[in-house]
């Protein structure tokens, strides 16, 4: 299952991408903070966040550019990392518009780029890669259908209809991943625990996927880059993410569960990411459809815990072994069918 190389190479990976994000913060953090580039704390937010008033954010900053450097040197090292290379220019495209935001926020206007100019621009983009997925990939789309061992190959006019599903998969759970990062070091630290979970499936289902070497790369790459981030990024928090690194991240770990096939994974092994998201959109049709009523204290669903008494470490620790248990649970549903009962 884990042959010595690939456990070699996802050490190596993980441990320059790790050493990679320290060293950018230590070089850019200063910087950010003389040019008092900090995060605009939501009025309506939590009353325990106006203490972090002052904070700077786009510390997504710090594994964007190694990634960036991980994008150029893949391919020269060999081919087979042509489509890390292509995830990664989408992680950078998402980042891109999360820069826009948070410059936006800090140097125009503290609300940022308007929900009608984030809504396009992120919808074009999802479009951009589930268009370039599904007829510009080198390789034929495929799903591998949960609890057996069939793959089927996504082809003819099926792949319209599976456009229609991955525009607005993509753009919600690149927005669910986004809108997690709200108290300090929870999406670092969910992330990281989500990106090992997507390394063991995707080396388990590497004998019959294409571009595993790929997948298991980014997958490892985003713990690294989690775990480095944690550094600076841990409660009391030096430095936000800011929507330059949630966005990025948000698309990273969507586009790895379709590109392996297993997109359900974004809801199993992604469960916290994707009930934050959920929590929004409930909250939303509730207070709609009551006329003012909230079935949530306030949402997402970790500031929720918040206003009932948790502190932000607890928030981050349960919410955490939600997402390894949710990792587990989603090897178990690809594993099981291979390995039999």
């Amino acid at each position: 299952m884990f042959p010595p190389d690939h456990i070699r190479d996802a050490v190596m990976g993980f441990l320059m991408m790790m050493g990679s994000v320290v060293v950018c913060g230590w070089i850019l953090l200063p910087w950010i903070k003389r040019i008092r580039s900090t995060q605009p704390i939501r009025d309506n937010g939590p009353q325990s966040h106006l203490s972090k008033a002052g904070t700077p954010t786009f510390g997504g900053l710090f594994f964007i550019i190694p990634m960036m450097v991980f994008a150029v040197a893949g391919p020269l090292v060999s081919r087979k990392f042509l489509p890390l290379t292509v995830m990664i220019i989408f992680m950078l495209l998402f980042a891109a518009v999360g820069f826009a935001d948070d410059y936006t926020k800090v140097n125009i206007t503290r609300k940022g780029l308007s929900v009608k100019q984030k809504t396009i621009w992120l919808g074009l983009f999802s479009a951009a890669a589930a268009i370039y997925y599904l007829w510009f990939s080198p390789f034929d789309p495929f799903i591998i259908i949960p609890f057996t061992t069939r793959v089927v190959q996504i082809a003819g006019w099926w792949k319209i209809a599976y456009a229609l599903f991955l525009i607005p998969f993509l753009f919600y759970m690149s927005n669910s991943v986004n809108i997690t990062d709200g108290v300090d070091g929870l999406l670092s630290s969910v992330m990281a625990v989500a990106g090992v979970g997507l390394f063991v499936v995707s080396a388990m289902l590497a004998p019959r996927i294409p571009h595993a070497l790929s997948t298991m790369t980014l997958s490892i790459l985003l713990t690294g880059a989690c775990l480095g981030f944690l550094v600076f990024n841990r409660h009391p928090a030096r430095i936000f993410m800011g929507d330059t690194g949630s966005q990025a991240l948000g698309i990273a770990f969507s586009l790895l569960t379709v590109v392996m096939g297993v997109p359900y994974l974004a809801v199993i092994t992604g469960f916290v990411f994707f009930f934050e998201g959920l929590s929004v959109v409930i909250q939303v049709l509730y207070f709609k459809s009551t006329g003012g009523k909230r079935i949530f204290r306030m949402s997402p669903i970790h500031h929720h815990f918040e206003l009932v008494g948790w502190k932000e470490s607890k928030i981050v620790f349960i919410f955490t072994l939600v997402g390894l248990l949710a990792s587990v649970i989603g090897f178990l549903v690809v594993s099981r069918p291979l390995f039999g009962s």
